[in-house]
């Protein structure tokens, strides 16, 4: 069969993806392109901005791989799964240039979270407001039919340059000339872009190039763009090696992230392999081209991923860490796992968990892997390894790690007290973060409004007082005002009868010493609770 063509019209080339004639090898990351980017990829072509080249590979007949197809039915954050089979010989597989191509693909035949791609074809390209010169959105049907003018990009395909003339006196009768000339103009703009020109340069590798040399290209070409994360290096070299690697990572990593709390992915994975199989947290590609690394990684990947599903579990239940935002380390998370890993079942049993609590908030407190992680998990380790058969956490061992690391005494102070979110998210009980739309984002609170104190010209420091913080919706912030805090305000400490009191004398005197009386007993109130939450006394 001859080469493929080297310069080819954008329409053919969708037309053969949705003919299946390229696929996506394994080793490709997932598609992450949002809507309002292929938007702006389509109004840069109308603006005869260059695409890009894109590099494929033909594998010989026969050859047996995992790939996948182009989606065609996308939806936000889901991630396809390859599968093994025998190559056709006319098939080509995509190293560079996935996005842009799966872009285009859904543009034109579909969907992107149940909605088509549409184009305005009364766009005005002189008009400096607009964020796109020639306006597109993915929307439904229905809200087509809102404006006439809006029209499914591949249905414009259908339409010839010879009709555009007859088809706008047609479909748009009703409007004035100079709209119904800028729509024949647009649409014969659009059929020249995407039908006429041959914008899409393809360059293909040697087909007899062995599967293993096909991974140094493709690390080669992303490694020097934004196109993939280190990530997604070592994850393509992982699934390379053993193929059926690539659904148990991503299925391990969606377990973990639940609906969306945390954030974890399978750079995270990656590394807690690297710690518990001993071969050191440092990212290295070479580790994940030993074959022994891979089968010890695949004969305890069950166990690994067990350990996990503790750790998420003490995460939720017992550190009261139920979102991304309050886990500021997820290093910090791997000495945990370690430590889980080696128990039975990779089961907590009781009693266990509150030092496993005070190691991780005061990794957090101390911000001990700010700097040099690497190195401290790999002794940390080795404390843990140190200690077996490992029915107790190290703490005493770690913790004395930690301050000779930070020059920080391994102690709950007031200092830490400036780590709102944190301190906050203890006295509460643990706080889920709402996610941030329709006005329902998680917000600190004044409880005594910021406004009002700075007009009394109390000090910036008291102001911003851990005392006089607390969580609440944004919605509920808004309502409330910049007005005194109700008789009944909830807030961490308010059944403590003295605060209570100095609370009501705040609120009916407002001084800064009654003010300052009342943040200073709940702050006292916050360190005695964190402290008891950290298991110090």
């Amino acid at each position: 069969m001859s080469r493929i063509k080297p310069t080819q019209r954008i329409y053919d080339v969708v037309k053969e993806i949705k003919g299946d004639l390229y696929r996506l090898p394994s080793i490709q990351r997932s598609f992450v392109w949002e809507e309002e980017r292929i938007c702006k990829l389509m109004d840069s072509l109308m603006n005869d901005y260059p695409i890009g080249s894109f590099l494929v590979w033909k594998p010989q007949s026969g050859f047996t791989i995992r790939t996948r197809k182009f989606a065609l039915d996308y939806k936000t954050g889901e991630r396809l799964i390859s599968e093994e089979e025998i190559l056709k010989s006319s098939l080509y597989l995509v190293l560079d240039g996935q996005q842009r191509l799966q872009s285009l693909s859904l543009a034109f035949f579909g969907k992107y979270d149940g909605k088509h791609l549409y184009f305005k074809v009364d766009s005005n390209p002189n008009e400096e407001e607009s964020n796109l010169r020639y306006c597109f959105q993915f929307m439904t049907p229905e809200k087509a039919r809102e404006n006439h003018h809006w029209r499914k990009i591949a249905d414009i395909m259908d339409i010839t340059i010879p009709k555009i003339s007859a088809f706008v006196d047609e479909e748009f009768k009703e409007d004035p000339v100079e709209i119904k000339e800028r729509i024949k103009e647009n649409l014969a703009k659009f059929l020249q872009v995407f039908g006429m020109e041959e914008r899409i340069h393809i360059q293909d590798v040697k087909e007899d190039l062995p599967y293993n040399d096909i991974l140094e290209v493709f690390v080669r070409v992303n490694s020097g763009g934004i196109v993939l994360t280190k990530s997604d290096l070592l994850f393509s070299t992982v699934i390379l090696k053993s193929p059926e690697m690539e659904g148990k990572f991503i299925e391990v990593v969606d377990e973990l992230n639940g609906n969306g709390e945390y954030d974890f992915n399978t750079d995270f994975l990656i590394k807690c392999s690297f710690v518990l199989l001993d071969k050191g947290a440092k990212y290295n590609i070479e580790k994940l081209r030993d074959g022994k690394f891979i089968r010890k990684l695949e004969d305890n990947f069950e166990k690994i991923r067990k350990a996990l599903l503790s750790t998420v579990e003490f995460l939720k239940t017992d550190a009261k860490i139920l979102s991304k935002r309050f886990l500021k380390s997820e290093l910090a998370l791997i000495p945990i796992i370690d430590f889980i890993y080696q128990q039975p079942h990779q089961q907590l049993s009781e009693g266990r968990s509150i030092k496993l609590r005070q190691y991780l908030y005061m990794s957090f407190f101390m911000r001990f892997y700010s700097y040099g992680p690497d190195g401290k998990l790999d002794v940390i380790h080795k404390r843990v390894e140190e200690a077996r058969p490992v029915t107790k956490f190290p703490i005493d061992e770690i913790s004395k790690y930690m301050e000779e690391r930070t020059g920080i005494t391994y102690l709950f102070s007031e200092s830490m007290l400036h780590d709102l979110d944190l301190t906050l998210n203890v006295i509460q009980g643990g706080v889920f973060e709402i996610p941030k739309k329709r006005g329902w984002s998680l917000e600190r609170d004044h409880i005594f409004p910021r406004s009002i104190l700075e007009y009394k010209r109390f000090s910036w420091g008291l102001i911003n007082s851990v005392g006089n913080f607390r969580y609440i919706n944004k919605t509920r912030n808004i309502l409330k005002s910049n007005s005194l805090p109700e008789e009944n305000t909830d807030f961490y400490g308010s059944s403590d009868q003295t605060l209570k009191e100095l609370f009501m004398k705040a609120r009916g005197n407002l001084t800064e010493e009654t003010f300052r009386n009342f943040v200073q007993k709940r702050k006292e109130l916050i360190m005695s609770k964190v402290n008891e939450f950290l298991g110090f006394y």
